[in-house]
């Protein structure tokens, strides 16, 4: 029963993790999160929703960038009090987490050769 009213809450609909597609031009760059997280892009980071972050991203012969991604409260989160149940998932939602987004959603990044 519980679990009917649980449905609607973004903890069990999109979870407290979030999947950013990373790639950048060269492709070939190592992608570095706190928590000492990395991949080679194109790639995919799972970051929590709750936090903010910053993605090193590096290369060999090329400029090293940090790009912020922020944690956003997630505006379509508040329809849950409409549901059944709905400021139990509600209040579930923003203690775990699921009621935020991270933005940007996808990352594309341009590096920039080093000068000679």
């Amino acid at each position: 029963m519980m679990l009917a009213y649980l449905a609607g809450c973004g903890t069990v609909s999109h979870g407290t993790l979030q999947k950013i597609l990373c790639t950048t031009s060269p492709s070939g760059a190592l992608v570095k999160w706190a928590g000492g997280g990395e991949c080679t892009t194109p790639c995919t980071v799972e970051l929590r929703r709750k936090q903010n972050e910053t993605l090193t991203i590096e290369r060999d012969g090329y400029k090293t960038v940090n790009l912020p991604i922020r944690s956003v409260f997630a505006k379509s989160s508040v329809g849950n009090v409409l549901l059944p149940g709905g400021l139990v998932c509600w209040g579930i939602d923003i203690f775990s987490g699921a009621a935020w987004r991270l933005v940007p959603e996808r990352v594309d990044v341009d590096l920039m050769p080093l000068a000679p």
